[in-house]
């Protein structure tokens, strides 16, 4: 009887070891699930940045408010229930054996529920006077001038104005208002914008032909606060530490003439972004793309080329499956912002995906990629917390 009763126990827990998961694929499939999910936070969190910084732009072509919410990352808590069931039930082996044998079942059961959490507050009074409305330092722009970024695109969305002198000592000033940049600032158009324009893009032109520091003299040179860089300068300089309370805007030396760049906040730069669609907006139909009028270097192209609108708005379609910065909705309607451009080339191709065509080139994802960086630079470490997960069991 003990050893019918042995088997039996023995045979049930075959059984059941014969159905349990296994270990190595269970950790398999836990580490799987940790990769997607952070890749998922990662996506939403950026898609969350990005489409804040669009509704805001759209808010200043339509000249509306604009406002900055903190997003304070992303958690996942999972929740665990286990339900356990067991059963014995009575058979009758044999028509005179009183005794029933007992066959018994046995049930477990495991649920997950999850749902992330996160912040989004409005900034303090404080954070958001640094963050948004003083004027951006000069080592986040001199950072970015050395880190690969096109300069064109710098120049226009961090500078507020441009000041050189010359060695007789005058000073002109150009402005970059966006209100009156038209038609790519084309010879025809006469108007402060568009002067700043030309001038950057002489600016630009002279510094790719030339090497840089050329000129630094650490000891006998002229001293210069925030200084970046040189250009063939007729007299040799060198950079200067500031006073105390002192702030050094961007600097460059370019023959007898001295460029000093004034910085702008980042709610100059979305206004200033909004600023341009809106002419834009007055010249596209309605169902098209409304385009900024002034151009920068195509991405993907190294070199050459007529340039594509600094930023550019489309209509989402629902049949579209693009990959898009941005995406939102705006007074009704679906926008799109910065599609991803998966290639490089040398130089402009007459067909193909290397057109200098606004759609082939769209440097849209750049400019929102710029104020999120900076809008993160500005914020203190606290509320910039990358998204985070936590396996609770």
């Amino acid at each position: 009887m003990k050893s019918i009763i042995a088997a039996c126990v023995a045979a049930l827990l075959v059984a059941s070891c014969a159905t349990a998961p296994d270990i190595p694929s269970q950790r398999e499939r836990l580490t799987r699930q940790i990769a997607d999910d952070a890749v998922g936070f990662n996506e939403a969190y950026g898609q969350a940045v990005s489409a804040q910084i669009l509704l805001n732009i759209l808010r200043s072509r339509d000249r509306l408010p604009r406002y900055y919410l903190a997003m304070t990352g992303i958690s996942d808590s999972p929740s665990w229930s286990t339900t356990q069931s067991a059963a014995v039930g009575g058979i009758p082996l044999g028509g005179d054996i009183g005794t029933p044998w007992g066959v018994g079942g046995l049930g477990i059961e495991r649920e997950r529920a999850s749902r992330p959490s996160y912040a989004v507050h409005p900034f303090d009074a404080a954070t958001l006077a640094r963050t948004a409305f003083q004027p951006t330092p000069s080592a986040v722009f001199e950072h970015y001038w050395y880190s690969g970024w096109p300069r064109d695109l710098l120049m226009l969305m961090m500078v507020e104005s441009i000041e050189k002198t010359d060695a007789s000592g005058h000073t002109s000033t150009y402005t970059n208002e966006a209100n009156t940049i038209f038609d790519d600032c084309a010879a025809s158009v006469d108007s402060d914008g568009c002067d700043f324009v030309r001038e950057v893009r002489t600016f630009l032109a002279t510094s790719q032909r030339h090497p840089y520091d050329r000129g630094i003299d650490m000891q006998n040179g002229r001293a210069i606060c925030g200084l970046v860089e040189t250009y063939n300068p007729t007299s040799s300089v060198r950079p200067a530490a500031p006073r105390e309370g002192q702030v050094c805007e961007p600097v460059f030396v370019v023959g007898a003439d001295t460029v000093r760049l004034r910085l702008r906040s980042l709610d100059d730069m979305v206004y200033y972004v909004g600023e341009l669609l809106r002419a834009g907006g007055m010249r596209s139909a309605p169902g098209q793309a409304i385009e900024a009028q002034v151009t920068v270097r195509a991405a993907g192209l190294r070199g050459g080329g007529q340039g594509v609108p600094l930023f550019r708005v489309v209509p989402a379609s629902d049949a579209s499956h693009d990959i898009y910065a941005a995406e939102i909705a705006y007074g009704g309607h679906r926008y799109r912002a910065g599609p991803a451009i998966g290639r490089s080339c040398g130089a402009e191709t007459p067909d193909g995906v290397c057109r200098d065509l606004a759609e082939e080139g769209d440097r849209s994802s750049s400019v929102l990629s710029l104020i999120a960086e900076i809008l993160a630079l500005n914020q203190s470490p606290e509320a910039i917390r990358a998204p985070s997960r936590l396996i609770a069991e």
